[in-house]
């Protein structure tokens, strides 16, 4: 059970439960999450497992703002052991891409703010550097482009 059920439920993520908190300054705060799913789909056989190979080092990925703080969430993926076909893998999340800073929802929230203001003003405003908004910016936008690209 979550320590803390009303952040996790604020928080609003699948799959995920708010164990602890810990305001850094006036603006910032970082949310410490954990699974609440005890297995993982294999990417390559399709089969859960339950087994877990090791947890990853700590990560610190942004989400959106809350209560007038920039908000990250500390999250430790772990690997599993897929009983079938033998191999590791790393569990993967609906709400992060694999490999990315940031939730899926705040990438969306700075291409959404990038199509209606400049991206210096995004980056100042989200303390992100413009060339991070600008790659957010671009990589959503090929992402809305795909669809219409393919032939009906």
């Amino acid at each position: 059970m979550a320590k803390y059920p009303e952040l996790t439920e604020l928080l609003n993520l699948s799959n995920v439960q708010v164990t602890h908190y810990q305001l850094v300054g006036p603006g910032r705060i970082n949310l410490f999450v954990e699974p609440t799913v005890a297995v993982a789909v294999c990417p390559d056989c399709g089969r859960p497992s339950a087994e877990i190979h090791d947890t990853s080092e700590a990560q610190m990925i942004r989400d959106l703002s809350i209560w007038d703080r920039r908000c990250w969430l500390r999250y430790m993926p772990r690997r599993f052991k897929c009983s079938a076909c033998k191999d590791t893998f790393v569990e993967r999340v609906a709400w992060r891409e694999a490999g990315r800073d940031y939730t899926v929802r705040y990438e969306q929230h700075i291409y959404q703010r990038s199509r209606q203001e400049a991206v210096s003003q995004v980056a100042k405003d989200e303390g992100l550097s413009e060339d991070i908004v600008q790659g957010i910016f671009e990589q959503w936008a090929k992402k809305r482009l795909k669809p219409a690209a393919t032939p009906s």
